[in-house]
């Protein structure tokens, strides 16, 4: 199942590469956070947990990637000054929780639990902060062809459905409870491929939204 649930980045990868030309910066950084983080990061973590038996560090890497680009996404997609200044000091508290995990708790070759919580909690805000600007703009548009909604949804799905495996993951290991443990990573595997599925959809209607664009810019002057 993790397997499958990796090679579901290919999804929005192509996607995104095809459509290319139609994106924002906001949605491009989406195709650099799949192509790195998704990718690249993640091939290199199986890897080295076949090869060496440890990928801790490609954990780590993926966290911050993951982070840093789905965060600019947000920052580029939202328009206040105000709530763009909110996320990028939710940005920094991360990375201050992510540096402290690794230079005085645990270290690079241990699990990133406490980054990961961060991780969580910041993208969550993220999204709810896009949440509430559609709901302040209340724009005349159907929310299944905004993008950046579609990758909302998809990151609430998952980040807030894999937050109590974040933080229960190392309480089960001390605890030797690996049942328990593979039952939530089931459940986490599940939760990425629906946010793979969203990713895909979002980058997908970047075209058709083009197209809409332009079809309304056509009427208007006709």
């Amino acid at each position: 199942m993790n397997i499958i649930s990796l090679l579901t980045y290919l999804l929005p990868l192509v996607v995104g590469l095809r459509h290319w030309r139609y994106l924002t910066r906001a949605h491009k950084k989406l195709v650099w956070y799949v192509l790195i983080a998704g990718c690249l990061l993640n091939t290199l973590s199986e890897i080295s947990r076949v090869v060496w038996h440890n990928n801790h560090i490609f954990l780590y890497l993926n966290t911050w990637v993951e982070t840093l680009l789905l965060s600019w996404a947000f920052y580029l997609s939202l328009r206040s000054a105000t709530v763009k200044k909110l996320l990028f000091w939710g940005l920094v508290g991360f990375m201050i929780v992510a540096l402290v995990q690794v230079v005085y708790f645990r270290g690079l070759y241990a699990s990133n639990t406490y980054a990961r919580i961060a991780q969580s909690i910041l993208l969550i805000g993220a999204a709810l902060l896009y949440f509430e600007q559609i709901l302040q703009e209340l724009r005349s548009i159907q929310l299944e062809h905004d993008p950046m909604f579609l990758v909302s949804v998809g990151v609430m799905l998952y980040f807030a459905g894999c937050l109590m495996v974040f933080i229960l993951e190392d309480s089960m290991y001390a605890q030797k409870q690996i049942t328990q443990v593979w039952m939530m990573y089931s459940i986490q595997f599940v939760l990425l491929i629906v946010f793979n599925a969203t990713l895909t959809l979002a980058l997908y209607r970047t075209r058709e939204n083009v197209k809409r664009v332009t079809g309304n810019e056509l009427g208007r002057f006709s």
